[in-house]
């Protein structure tokens, strides 16, 4: 028996053996924990008047026809030309073009007053990439962090319809001052990643889509993840070098949503990068009347197709102002 009784004891220790090798595994798996720089990446102080830029987004083949042209051409007038929601002076209106984007419609966008800023592709790793062919240039947001001739730059996609003057956003205090990234959340900073700035600004807006998408509630509740269509940044290229860094881990985001899974890694809530959260009257995804009603300013949705009647109604006459604005000026 004696043998046998041995070769049980010997059984008996091959679960225990198999849970260590695999918390062994795990643990070396693990990204390492890095440590902070000091004063790495330190943002400047905002001078007193500082450099403020709006920015998007244009590749000019989101679809098959001009739509995402049209956005960008309504949202280029909301922002420079009329009168009910246009920029003070001093702020310029970027157009980020993609490589493909058609000759034509930059200088059509460029004539309309927008400040063009040609865009060279990202060199992404092939584990980044989607079906939807629509998100395949949604990095190319991340050069805005490379501008660092601006102070604060506020960027909102195309397919975006104001409602009220959108300026004093840069007045809001997280736009303004600078937050220190965390040190005590040591477990957070990848020491397989370029070091983290030791302070940054990235403030954005909750995403409606996780909370009853167009039946959302007024005031909308704060969520986890942000939408990537509308965010202020500092531009810092310490920041562009970690976000790039971190593209380089597979699957270290999930890459269905692209560039927004990827913000929402870098600036996630429990990080040492948290995002900061501006006032649910500055921007709406999945916007319904209420939020209309309840003034907020910028409403994020394909208006000249989807969202409520009303909301496509007041797009399309954005769009029918701007028609006669330039059909008056030629």
């Amino acid at each position: 028996m004696a043998p046998t009784s041995s070769r049980l004891r010997r059984r008996s220790y091959i679960p225990a053996l198999c849970s260590i090798a695999a918390l062994l595994w795990l643990f070396f798996k693990r990204p390492p924990a890095g440590d902070l720089v000091p004063n790495y990446g330190t943002l400047r102080p905002l001078r007193p008047k500082p450099s403020l830029a709006i920015a998007t987004l244009f590749c000019g083949e989101s679809y098959d026809d001009d739509s995402y042209f049209d956005f960008t051409r309504v949202l280029t007038y909301q922002l420079l030309h009329d009168p009910a929601t246009r920029l003070n002076a001093s702020i310029p209106f970027l157009v980020l073009v993609c490589p493909t984007a058609p000759t034509w419609q930059r200088e059509r966008l460029r004539a309309d007053g927008a400040t063009i800023i040609e865009t060279a592709d990202l060199n992404l790793p092939s584990w980044i990439h989607t079906g939807v062919t629509r998100w395949k240039d949604q990095f190319l947001k991340l050069r805005l962090w490379e501008m660092v001739q601006y102070d604060r730059i506020l960027y909102m996609d195309a397919d975006t319809t104001l409602a009220g003057p959108i300026d004093s956003i840069f007045d809001e205090e997280i736009v303004k001052l600078p937050a220190t990234t965390l040190p005590s959340r040591k477990a957070e900073i990848k020491g397989d990643e370029a070091p983290l700035p030791a302070n940054y600004i990235f403030a954005a807006r909750s995403n409606n889509e996780f909370t009853g998408q167009r039946d959302h509630p007024f005031p909308p509740p704060p969520t986890t993840l942000f939408s990537a269509g509308f965010w202020i940044i500092a531009p810092s290229k310490e920041m562009f070098d970690y976000l790039m860094s971190v593209t380089s881990h597979r699957r270290r985001f999930n890459p269905t949503t692209m560039e927004q899974s990827l913000l929402n890694y870098a600036f996630r809530r429990e990080g040492a990068m948290p995002w900061m959260e501006v006032n649910y009257r500055w921007s709406a995804t999945w916007p319904n009347l209420r939020d209309l009603e309840g003034g907020v300013v910028t409403l994020h949705e394909k208006l000249q197709w989807a969202g409520p009647v009303e909301l496509q109604d007041m797009w399309k006459k954005k769009k029918r102002k701007m028609d006669a604005f330039y059909a008056e000026k030629s």
